[in-house]
């Protein structure tokens, strides 16, 4: 099993026919700079938090309309390059919940066949997420396209964006769950690393955020 590196990642990234390039370069770097100094917080390896956080929505190198599809688009793109343990992030960092997998899987725009169905609610079910894969949940829900922002105002984006759907509050609390993990384990608020995200708030117009 082959290690990706920094350099190689980041070549992946920008080796992609996506029109609009510039946000998943801006999201999937913060994401990784997110990843690493929470790592780097809990005594782990930064370098691959940050190599697992560039990489998370590699699956959305190619242009597509539907939005789960990534998942299993980079976790068999990266898979099939010989990077096992990166490509586990990539189905991983969507479930903050097992009781989850299911009713987004079989949600009518997820885009997946039944086998596809059956091999990732198989594959997310063997295993016991890691604290990589924890980490890197909870830095998808930090890492935005302008910056580092809190957890709360990220999820809140998603819902404007989205809409609220039967699955939403599960996520909610099993995002908060994973915050909660991390937090306890620090001895102190994930925000504390971040001083960052007061000059962001501090930046951000309500009109950048929400369509007016």
């Amino acid at each position: 099993m082959k290690n990706l590196t920094i350099e190689k990642a980041y070549a992946f990234l920008e080796n992609n026919s996506l029109k609009d390039n510039d946000q998943l370069m801006k999201h999937s770097i913060n994401v990784a700079i997110v990843a690493e100094r929470i790592a780097d917080e809990l005594g782990l390896n930064g370098k691959k938090a940050y190599v697992l956080g560039l990489i998370h929505d590699i699956g959305k190198k190619h242009e597509t309309k539907v939005e789960m599809r990534h998942i299993l688009d980079g976790y068999n793109f990266l898979y099939n390059l010989g990077y096992e343990n990166e490509a586990r992030v990539c189905l991983t960092h969507s479930f903050y919940d097992k009781k989850l997998v299911k009713k987004i899987l079989y949600n009518k725009g997820a885009g997946f066949t039944r086998d596809e169905i059956r091999f990732i609610i198989s594959y997310i079910n063997k295993r016991e997420f890691d604290m990589y894969d924890k980490i890197v949940q909870l830095a998808d829900n930090m890492g935005g396209t302008n910056g580092i922002m809190t957890v709360e105002r990220k999820r809140m984006e998603i819902i404007l964006k989205e809409g609220i759907s039967d699955v939403t509050e599960v996520s909610l609390r099993g995002i908060f769950n994973i915050q909660n993990e991390i937090e306890l384990k620090l001895n102190h608020s994930v925000y504390k690393a971040f001083p960052e995200i007061i000059d962001n708030i501090n930046k951000t117009l309500i009109k950048d955020v929400i369509k007016m």
